[in-house]
């Protein structure tokens, strides 16, 4: 199947990319004298009018001969390769490219690229035209402390509108957010079927992730899946573990009102020093069955104790802890692991600053990666009280180099820890409008695709990025057999990836490509004339040493990835 994907993968950039000439000259009336789908002796040949169809024997890339441009019919491994004809048939010599006006011939050469840049909007429209809802603008959970927090926001609240713009969508929420740190924004709010406004100021934040990319935002604290009731007991002595509660258990019910969320909880829970009424869900894993727990409901009377905190005042104490702070897995050598951080522990503070959520903890240690952290954390007690003790250790860490799906070699920022506490699912909405939304989306992210692609060309061309970033037919056969086999959604969306490439690499101005092409045609358009046989024979002979050399460092990265990986 591996080779499969492949040859499907190919042969459809190249198809397209032929396909947006072949048409192109159609249209201006320039004559087509073959359209071939692979190169070498052709297996099947057809003539429809006057352009002749084949497929070749093989079938890894595919040209269109039109007059007045020769088209070697066994190219070297470059995409494609064309060399202007002095000399058209003489009946046909006003339907040859040579002999038409230069728009004409930009058109014929841009259509190329142009094909390959539209193939992925189709792309994107068929994958987004396939959703029929989207996350409503409805807040799942609000972090405490945050700017949301301090607005007076809660869970469940609708957003109306955000600076006098309808807000449906979850993702316009995002946005609105994200562009503006340290702006305030004016906030309409629907809550139990009451509007009313707030005013909120997102705080800027860089954003780093574990690959290093770094990004400045801004935040309010609110988050649209909810963070789930699921709690945590780690104190053997405290209230909860005497009530036979456990870490895992999902709360659904306080006092007979159901709860939705970790907030619910809080709010529920603990507040005061009296009985309170528990219905919670146990999982049991059943026998032979991996990854599949039985659900068990249970019930519990917590009667919260009150202590002096060490300022002497008094507090109301459970012993619930979030399930979502528990440490579920240790990577062995990391730098969780050798500060001694293990499988139960309850992470509570960095640097003396407390911890309420694990996406907090990954965020602030991502902020600095070089630094020398201080994690705090509980252990269960092994005595017989069973009473937690508290842990504080060093830990800095680690640049790791690990291989992708693909077989790439990418640097990772390593912590070491995990949790295993999924988040819970927000509310949803029907699209509005779900074709005219699948359109745009699509245009946005085959945009976002072309940037980020040419981000990437000028970091090679700078040397910001190593020359390994270039790779060969190996490397190509790597992500079509890997993406293949995930489905082909996977497939469908690496083939629009791989098509934005290729068009762009042929605008670049490289002779023998299509922006070479260009490059050719503004020079003659600044002369005033055409170039001499002698000049295009030198220009092509640059373009060919040119593509030498890529096409050389490109098969010795693979090699290198093969021979290393």
């Amino acid at each position: 199947m591996s080779v499969l994907y492949f040859l499907l993968l190919v042969g459809v950039l190249v198809v397209i990319h032929e396909a947006g000439h072949f048409v192109a000259a159609k249209l201006l009336d320039v004559k087509v004298l073959r359209f071939s789908f692979g190169y070498g002796r052709p297996l099947v040949r057809v003539k429809l009018g006057e352009t002749e169809y084949q497929i070749g024997a093989f079938p890894l890339g595919g040209y269109v001969r039109i007059l007045g441009v020769e088209t070697p019919e066994e190219p070297t491994n470059v995409p494609r390769a064309r060399v202007l004809s002095p000399v058209a048939e003489r009946s046909d010599a006003g339907r040859s490219f040579a002999s038409r006006p230069l728009w004409q011939r930009l058109v014929i050469v841009l259509a190329g690229p142009a094909a390959n840049l539209m193939l992925p909007v189709l792309i994107y429209f068929l994958f987004f035209a396939g959703h029929t809802t989207l996350p409503s603008a409805v807040i799942g959970d609000v972090l405490e402390g945050g700017a949301a927090a301090r607005a007076g926001l809660e869970p469940g609240d609708l957003v109306l509108e955000i600076d006098g713009k309808a807000v449906r969508y979850w993702e316009e929420i995002e946005q609105a957010v994200r562009s503006a740190p340290n702006k305030e924004l004016h906030v309409r709010v629907q809550r139990n079927g009451k509007v009313f406004e707030r005013y909120v100021s997102p705080i800027e934040e860089t954003v780093r992730s574990r690959d290093g990319q770094v990004s400045k935002q801004g935040r309010v604290g609110i988050t649209h899946p909810p963070f789930v009731p699921l709690v945590g007991v780690i104190d053997g002595q405290s209230p909860a573990a005497r009530a036979g509660l456990r870490t895992g258990d999902l709360i659904i019910s306080v006092d007979g009102q159901p709860v939705r969320n970790w907030t619910d909880v809080k709010q529920s829970v603990g507040r005061l020093a009296r009985r309170t009424s528990l219905v919670y869900f146990r999982g049991t894993e059943l026998p032979g069955v991996p990854q599949v727990q039985l659900l068990h409901a249970g019930f519990a009377d917590l009667v919260p104790e009150t202590i002096l905190d060490p300022k002497l005042k008094k507090q109301t104490y459970t012993g619930l802890e979030r399930a979502e702070m528990f440490v579920a897995q240790v990577d062995p050598g990391s730098p969780a692991d050798a500060a001694g951080l293990r499988p139960g522990d309850l992470i509570v503070s960095l640097d003396g600053r407390p911890i309420i959520h694990w996406m907090d903890l990954d965020q602030r240690l991502q902020a600095e990666p070089d630094k020398k952290f201080a994690v705090t954390w509980k252990r269960a007690g092994s005595g017989v009280n069973g009473k937690a003790e508290v842990v504080t250790a060093e830990l800095t860490q680690v640049w790791r180099k690990q291989l992708d799906i693909y077989g790439h070699t990418v640097s990772r920022l390593v912590f070491g820890a995990r949790n295993n506490v999924a988040r819970g699912r927000g509310a949803m909405i029907p699209i509005d409008g779900r074709f005219g939304y699948a359109f745009t989306k699509a245009v946005e992210r085959t945009g976002e695709t072309v940037g980020t692609m040419v981000t990437g060309f000028g970091q090679i061309l700078s040397g910001e990025s190593p020359s390994q970033a270039i790779s060969g037919p190996y490397t190509l056969f790597k992500v079509a057999s890997v993406s293949g086999n995930q489905g082909w959604d996977s497939f469908l969306l690496m083939l629009a990836l791989i098509s934005v490439n290729l068009g762009l690499i042929n605008l670049l101005p490289i002779p023998m490509l299509d922006g070479g092409h260009l490059l050719v045609f503004a020079i003659e358009g600044a002369r005033r004339e055409p170039l001499s046989a002698k000049a295009r024979e030198r220009v092509q002979m640059v373009g060919l040493i040119i593509i030498g050399i890529i096409t050389l460092l490109a098969i010795r990265n693979d090699v290198m990835h093969f021979v290393f990986r």
